[in-house]
Order: C-alpha cells, then sequence, then structure tokens
C-alpha cells in the first residue's frame, strides 16, 4: 500500500483550493489513500456549496474546471475522503449533524494525524 496523504486545508481562497485539490487527485491517481481535512472557510465554502466561488477568470482558459466536480469525482472514484473535525464544525459555527451529509467522516486531529504518520502530510 502507498503511503497515505493528508491535505490540510484551511486557506481562505480560490487559489489554496485549487491547489489542495489537483494535489489530493494526483496524489489519489497514484495510489495513496487521501484525505481532505477541511477548516476554516474552505469548511464553510464545502458545507455551504460554494466550494467552486472565487474562480479568477483565467480559470476557464487555463481549463480548470470546477473544483466541487473535481473533488466529488475524486470521491467517487479514487477514493479520496473530505473530513473535518468537530473543534473545526464548532469554530466555523456548522453543526456536525447538518455537516455529516457533506463529509465522508468527522475525524479528530489526532484521529487524522495517527491516519497519516506513515505518509505525507501538506498544508494549504
Amino acid at each position: 500500500m502507498k503511503k497515505p496523504c493528508l491535505i490540510l486545508l484551511g486557506g481562505a481562497g480560490w487559489d489554496e483550493r485549487r491547489r489542495a485539490v489537483s494535489v489530493a487527485l494526483t496524489a489519489a491517481a497514484f495510489g495513496h489513500p487521501v484525505v481532505v481535512a477541511l477548516s476554516g472557510e474552505p469548511l464553510r465554502a464545502w458545507i455551504d456549496g460554494r466550494f467552486d466561488d472565487g474562480a479568477p477568470p483565467e480559470s476557464a482558459g487555463a481549463r480548470v474546471g470546477s473544483l466541487l466536480a473535481m473533488i466529488e469525482e475524486g470521491r467517487r472514484d479514487l477514493g479520496v475522503e473530505v473530513v473535518a473535525c468537530e473543534t473545526e464544525l464548532l469554530l466555523a459555527g456548522i453543526d456536525a449533524e447538518e455537516a455529516r451529509a457533506s463529509l465522508d467522516a468527522i475525524r479528530s486531529l489526532p484521529e487524522q494525524w495517527r491516519s497519516a504518520a506513515e505518509g505525507h502530510v501538506l498544508g494549504f
């Protein structure tokens, strides 16, 4: 089994979300188990269905499609997981029960860390 990859996504901008999604899909395509852990604005955007908001006009010319569609495809076809911890949900003002419908899991940060301890951890 290839090394797991934990991507911590807390940067508020579209570019941080784009880079995290690109790395997640690339790692998953190469057979690595990938978990994208959301916090802050990316977590709120995910739950609210605004994950694509803020795309610059140049994204179309660069053939960068919908980040939401890309990560949903990664979840469906490559096993990418999108998670958050309960503390991040509370800090973002999001009800955990409401979030469960959009997330693959609610996992504590120590649990996320243990699962990636032998692999890669990246922050955006």
